[in-house]
């Protein structure tokens, strides 16, 4: 009710933890015309809580709205959370392990 009929772009997504690429992307999806709905969904085991990601979500200047999702899956925000873990993974194996 809140759009009235103003043309929106839905996102969805885990945002746990929110990530440079995550804003990136965001920011790709803005556009003056158009109202920015970010959809906050639960990854099988979240680092941060739903309620604290959607405040951080909410506090970048590109989203109008936020919205709370249970349960269910986002679209590509487990790749690019995976793709986080694997990095620090990396960067903080202990040397000689590889």
């Amino acid at each position: 009710q809140r759009l009235l009929g103003q043309p929106a772009h839905w996102v969805a997504g885990h945002f746990d933890p929110l990530l440079a690429e995550h804003v990136r992307r965001l920011r790709e999806y803005s556009a003056p015309d158009r109202v920015l709905v970010v959809e906050i969904t639960n990854p099988p085991r979240p680092l941060l809580a739903q309620r604290a990601r959607a405040e951080l979500v909410a506090a970048l200047a590109m989203v109008d709205y936020v919205v709370l999702k249970d349960g269910g899956a986002a679209s590509d925000d487990a790749a690019v959370t995976e793709r986080f873990i694997q990095h620090v993974l990396r960067r903080h194996r202990p040397e000689g392990t590889g």
